[in-house]
């Protein structure tokens, strides 16, 4: 099949496929992928530098139950600005993931971590123990 070079075909094909010679960048999809990627990017360098460096980081070391009516749970805390009052919730759960005893913990002030072993009274047989949460006042 032989190809024309016919300046008046080759206009009338470009027309009738959409291949004009008069799109730049900012037409079509290109300008709203750049700034979404743009938002997105700084979005993600935003949460990841507040995010990954919260007020207070805690971690759970250990627990066992000591009794029917008690659960001690062993964790520990690093504090961003340790010279505030801080506090963590403490919660005691038995085996259907019930709630069976919940303790608030005061922090002691001017430190910037520490390790706490904590005692929570149950009302029935607590299986796990857990921080809850963790904040300053």
């Amino acid at each position: 099949m032989a190809t024309s070079n016919d300046p008046q075909t080759t206009a009338f094909l470009r027309e009738r496929y959409g291949n004009t010679a008069t799109k730049n960048w900012r037409s079509g999809w290109k300008l709203p992928a750049l700034l979404i990627a743009l938002l997105g990017g700084l979005w993600i360098a935003w949460s990841g530098t507040h995010v990954s460096n919260p007020e207070i980081r805690s971690s759970l070391i250990s627990f066992h139950s000591t009794s029917a009516q008690s659960i001690q749970i062993r964790y520990s805390l690093q504090f961003k600005h340790p010279g505030g009052n801080h506090q963590c919730t403490l919660v005691a759960r038995d085996l259907d993931k019930n709630t069976v005893g919940e303790i608030v913990d005061h922090i002691p002030l001017g430190q910037a971590s520490i390790t706490r072993e904590v005692s929570i009274p149950t009302r029935l047989q607590a299986v796990n123990a857990a921080i809850l949460s963790c904040r300053s006042l």
